[in-house]
């Protein structure tokens, strides 16, 4: 489950002043995974969970985290951002002081995974496929949310 170390590394980029010296202050997990799967000529399957990511002691505006958080998905879900109740995501917020809270985020990820057996029949090649590229759905628009917030960050290892 690739998503929740790329979650990680991004909110890290993207608020260093937040994660850089204080990592201990995001909390990435995963609940309610399942595999889904059907019997078929190949063992290829999803990744389907919820994952969580807890922020403690965030102070100022909430948008900070908003706003990369939207980016991420548009990269890495982008479905979620076409959904028909314009939901992407859910967050429960803890206000601690008048200047910091925690908040939990909430977002409901799949992760295909293609399984193909090996010719010569010594065991199976793996692949995770990137998710499907939404940036042409609106003809003439070539900019997308992520390159227009993110620049150069690399949110999978192996993109610089």
């Amino acid at each position: 489950m690739r998503k929740a170390d790329s979650l990680r590394r991004w909110l890290t980029a993207c608020l260093p002043d937040d994660f850089k010296d204080h990592p201990d202050r995001l909390q990435i997990y995963i609940e309610a995974g399942q595999i889904g799967a059907r019997q078929s000529a190949t063992l290829s399957f999803v990744y389907q969970y919820t994952l969580k990511a807890l922020i403690m002691d965030f102070a100022g505006d909430a948008d900070r985290l908003m706003v990369p958080m939207l980016a991420w998905i548009a990269k890495e879900q982008p479905e979620l951002l076409r959904r028909q109740d314009s939901q992407p995501f859910a967050f429960e917020a803890e206000l601690l002081d008048s200047e910091t809270f925690d908040i939990e985020i909430s977002i409901d990820l799949t992760e295909r995974v293609i399984v193909t057996p090996r010719a010569d029949g010594s065991g199976y090649d793996v692949d995770h496929p990137p998710e499907p590229d939404f940036t042409d759905a609106f003809p003439g628009v070539s900019a997308s949310f992520t390159d227009a917030f993110a620049g150069d960050i690399p949110l999978l290892p192996g993109a610089e």
